[in-house]
């Protein structure tokens, strides 16, 4: 059996939360090891929620908010 790791970065973060919602963005966490992209502030606050030590659909829920916030535009500066 081999070692798993993700790499994860924006674009792959919007795409999967487009296609799945907040379970897509979880489910790339479903790995051995995740490579972020690095000084990006969606990566990191994205796994800054799901450090948290909260149940799974805490953590969507707060990704939801999130994501449907940056998709609207309210954080222009981070897309």
């Amino acid at each position: 059996m081999g070692f798993n790791k993700k790499y994860i970065d924006k674009d792959r973060i919007i795409q999967a939360f487009k296609n799945n919602g907040a379970k897509g963005v979880t489910d790339l966490y479903k790995a051995d090891a995740i490579i972020l992209e690095g000084n990006n502030p969606v990566c990191h606050y994205i796994d800054k929620i799901m450090s948290k030590e909260e149940p799974i659909k805490y953590k969507q829920s707060l990704i939801e908010v999130y994501m449907l916030q940056l998709l609207e535009g309210l954080y222009a500066s981070e897309l």
